[in-house]
């Protein structure tokens, strides 16, 4: 592994439970993220507006995107803006970043990258328990 690089990997950072009509905003690697229920799924974005840097966690989920508090903007799961009220004309290409964001047995975990395998569950999974 090159210097400053670490290798992808799965981090639990929720219950799929706590992820509900409303944004939760989270720590990772000492960066605020938002998650919120896209229509892929759960979704994982920085947690900020590129426009005015406003938290998007304050803000609400509208039809599977999550809408910035301040002027409306909203982004889909991958990031991408699709709306800006007011704005005629093609779109900018404005994008937050996103993470990577998968739910498996009830537990949501993210990553900064794209890890090769699944998240570890459990040290007894797939085995018999007698």
């Amino acid at each position: 592994m090159s210097e400053g690089r670490r290798e992808a990997y799965w981090q639990a950072v929720a219950l799929s439970a706590d992820i509900g009509k409303r944004p939760k905003r989270i720590l990772f690697d000492g960066e605020p993220l938002v998650l919120f229920r896209s229509t892929q799924g759960v979704a994982a974005l920085f947690d900020r507006c590129p426009h005015r840097l406003v938290e998007l966690s304050t803000g609400k989920v509208v039809g599977g995107e999550i809408e910035c508090p301040y002027h409306g903007w909203r982004y889909d799961g991958e990031g991408r803006c699709t709306a800006i009220p007011g704005h005629v004309g093609a779109l900018p290409h404005y994008r937050v970043r996103r993470f990577a964001a998968i739910e498996r047995d009830g537990v949501v975990f993210i990553s900064s990258g794209t890890p090769k395998d699944e998240p570890y569950l459990h040290c007894m999974q797939g085995k018999d328990i007698i």
